[in-house]
C-alpha cells in the first residue's frame, strides 16, 4: 500500500539541505512531482532524488516532452 506524500514535507527535505530553485507539483494523494526551474536540471534532480531516496521514498526522472519539462515524480512505497 502506497502512503501519501506531502509536498510541504518534500519541500522541507529539499530547503533543509540547501537546494533551491525548483517547483513542487502535488499530482495526487501519492505523487508529488518536482521540477528544476534552474541550470543544469538533470544533475539537480538527481541530487534531489538521492536525497529524497534516503528519506524512503522512491523517486523516478521522468523525461521531457514538448508541453513538460524534465521532472522527478516522488512517491511513497
Amino acid at each position: 500500500m502506497t502512503s501519501r506524500v506531502w509536498s510541504t514535507t518534500i519541500d522541507e527535505h529539499l530547503a533543509a539541505a540547501g537546494h533551491t530553485g525548483y517547483r513542487l507539483r502535488q499530482d495526487s494523494h501519492y505523487t508529488v512531482r518536482v521540477i528544476q526551474d534552474g541550470p543544469d536540471p538533470q544533475t539537480r534532480l538527481d541530487e534531489y532524488a538521492h536525497l529524497l531516496q534516503g528519506h524512503g521514498y522512491k523517486t523516478t526522472l521522468e523525461k521531457a516532452t514538448d508541453i513538460r519539462p524534465l521532472r522527478l515524480r516522488v512517491t511513497h512505497p
